[in-house]
């Protein structure tokens, strides 16, 4: 009888190893974390580092095309950094410039949170933001002097 508790013991030992700590939780941790200061429904640019991720009730994806087909300027760029390290998720708005970033522990526990404003550089989604800005508000600037390149928006 006394075997069998002390094998009980030790499965039920062995079985309660960590979670591992999920992409998904740490995006929704984030998004939580900043959600007064990001839209309501958000829409993220997919790209190679987030193919992984799957859409969730809180959050889509959507590529060059679709983001023009919606022509909602305020999609966001997202960046995840899940090692052995560090876990990090990093959240930037084209609309406000801002950039979100939350860093957690292995075990998921929020390190630190940061938030700065920063000078958009060009990229693929930097063009496609301005490309619907230029669709939404043709007259709001010269837009012949802002070269889009065409390759950027497929």
């Amino acid at each position: 009888m006394k075997k069998w508790i002390a094998t009980g013991i030790f499965i039920s030992l062995i079985s309660c190893k960590q979670k591992e700590v999920t992409t998904e939780y740490l995006i929704n941790s984030t998004i939580e974390i900043y959600k007064k200061e990001l839209p309501n429904n958000i829409i993220f640019f997919r790209r190679k580092g987030n193919l992984n991720v799957k859409d969730t009730k809180n959050y889509i994806f959507l590529d060059a095309k679709g983001l023009l087909k919606r022509n909602d300027e305020n999609f966001l760029s997202l960046g995840v950094t899940n090692n052995e390290k560090i876990k990090s998720v990093g959240i930037l708005s084209f609309k406000t410039g801002k950039g979100f970033t939350c860093t957690f522990g292995n075990d998921g526990k929020l390190r630190s949170t940061e938030v700065i404003q920063t000078k958009l550089q060009e990229s693929k989604p930097y063009y496609i933001y301005y490309e619907i800005l230029k669709r939404k508000y043709p007259d709001y600037m010269n837009w012949k002097l802002f070269h889009i390149p065409k390759d950027s928006l497929k």
